[in-house]
This record gives structure tokens, C-alpha cells and sequence, in this order.
């Protein structure tokens, strides 16, 4: 692994999303609007949490999830759900906004007719899709990080406890912002190059990529609903999968990935 040409990848990459304000805005845009949009619609509700459609049995359920919630009031329960769903949602914009830009770095580069110069350097194959990888994560990664800070300044003004706000700052919490948001990226990327590499239309990898955030989506319904209650042991075990997963996907993207095939045959 040569890291001087690993850094020019990534420098060439960082360039390219920074050049195309499409890309930023649909990179930024998303984990914004999910910073922002839970906050409006709490500081409109002010303390009417309680005024919802949630039968008896239903808030009883939560309560069953965890000794912790027997303080908490119907309200500050119900907002400290809601809250704890949108930061389910955290976990989606790491696996959706990689895949973006996975997807045109690859797919993008083709129809610029840009990537078949990269591909006769003597840059390693390993290289490549690593530097790239990179590219796609950070910025990912920074938008979750940007618009998760913005959430809990907001949460801060909302709240209507000491004790919801306070469900906000659990340490499972920084463990799948810090841990699992940039192993999810990488997933998302990972996968990314592999449909790119097979298919020419971004849509397409997209769409086939977007399944991705089926799990994740489960996860919060299944919160949401009262029958599981996510903890710190969730998102570590989480974490270690997905690093495992991650190490076996970058492998298989460089197998995946024909240089020969872009060279003689993509026009």
C-alpha cells in the first residue's frame, strides 16, 4: 500500500464532491433536515406529548422495556421514544448518502470518461477503491456527526425533563455515532463500488444499494412499537459485525472491481 498515492486518491476525490454542489446538497441536506425537523415539531407540541394516538396498553409497554422509565412521566416517555426513533434514523443517513456518492465517483467518472486515465496509472486496484471508500466516508460521516450535534443543542432547548434530555446523552448513543456511523458508511461504499462496477446507470446502484437501510428502518419500528429496547450491548455487537463485514466486503470490491474490463470495454 503506497500512502502517498492513497492520499492523492482521496485529495482527487474530495475535489471532485467539493466541485459538484448537486452532491453536496444531497450529502448535507438530508441529516439537516432530520437534525431540525424533530426539534420544530417538539417546540410546536411544547408539553402535549401525551395527546397522541397511544393506547393505555401501548404506554404500558414501554414502560415494561426498562426499570429506568418508571420516573418518567406519560409525556416525557412518549417524547423520549419519539426522540430515541429519530435517532434510530442516524443510522440510516450513513448507509444512504455513502451509496450517492459511491455510486457517481464510479458511474460518474465513466460517463466523464475521467476514470479510464486513473485506471492506467500504476495505482493499485486496493488503492483505488480505498481512497475512494475514504472520500465517500468522511463526508458522510461528518454531515451524521454535524446534524446529531444540532439535535442535542436542540434537544437541550426542548426537553421536557432533566431526565429525556438526559435518555438523549446515553452512552449507546456516542458508541453508534462515533463506532458505528463510519463502519456503516464503509458498508454502504463498499457494496456501492460493487454494483457500480457492474451496472452504468447511478439510479440503478442506488436503488439496489437503498436496501440496505431495510434493517435499520426495522430496528427503529420495532422500538417504536415497544418490543425491543436498543442498549449499548446492541451497538457494540453491532459494531464488531459490521467492522467484520466491512473487512470482507473491501476485499471482495477489489476482486469485483475489473480494471481491464472499464479500460477495454466501457465507452
Amino acid at each position: 500500500m503506497n500512502l502517498t498515492r492513497l492520499q492523492t486518491i482521496i485529495q482527487r476525490e474530495l475535489l471532485e464532491i467539493r466541485k459538484n454542489r448537486l452532491l453536496l446538497f444531497t450529502i448535507f441536506l438530508p441529516p439537516l433536515l432530520l437534525a431540525f425537523l424533530p426539534i420544530g415539531l417538539f417546540a410546536a407540541m411544547g408539553g402535549q406529548m401525551g395527546n397522541t394516538n397511544m393506547n393505555a396498553d401501548q404506554i404500558a409497554r414501554y414502560y415494561s422495556l426498562s426499570p429506568a422509565f418508571k420516573d418518567f412521566s406519560p409525556n416525557e416517555l412518549m417524547q423520549l421514544i419519539v426522540f430515541q426513533q429519530f435517532l434510530v434514523l442516524y443510522l440510516v443517513m450513513p448507509l444512504i448518502i455513502p451509496m450517492t456518492v459511491a455510486a457517481f465517483s464510479i458511474i460518474g467518472e465513466k460517463d466523464a470518461h475521467s476514470l479510464e486515465p486513473l485506471l492506467a496509472t500504476p495505482i493499485r486496484t486496493g488503492e483505488l477503491l480505498l481512497g475512494k471508500a475514504i472520500a465517500a466516508v468522511v463526508p458522510a460521516v461528518l454531515a451524521t456527526w454535524l446534524a446529531y450535534a444540532i439535535f442535542i443543542v436542540g434537544g437541550r432547548v426542548v426537553a421536557l425533563s432533566d431526565r429525556v434530555f438526559a435518555g438523549l446523552l446515553n452512552p449507546m448513543w456516542l458508541v453508534a455515532m462515533i463506532a458505528l456511523t463510519p463502519l456503516l458508511s464503509l458498508l454502504s461504499v463498499s457494496i456501492g463500488v460493487m454494483i457500480s462496477s457492474r451496472v452504468n446507470d447511478t439510479r440503478v446502484a442506488q436503488q439496489i444499494g437503498g436496501m440496505l437501510v431495510i434493517p435499520a428502518v426495522v430496528l427503529g419500528l420495532a422500538q417504536t412499537a415497544g418490543f425491543i429496547l436498543l442498549n449499548a450491548f446492541t451497538f457494540i455487537a453491532g459494531s464488531l459485525i459490521v467492522a467484520l463485514i466491512d473487512a470482507g466486503l473491501l476485499y471482495l470490491a477489489t476482486q469485483v472491481f475489473q480494471r481491464e474490463k472499464i479500460l477495454t470495454q466501457w465507452k
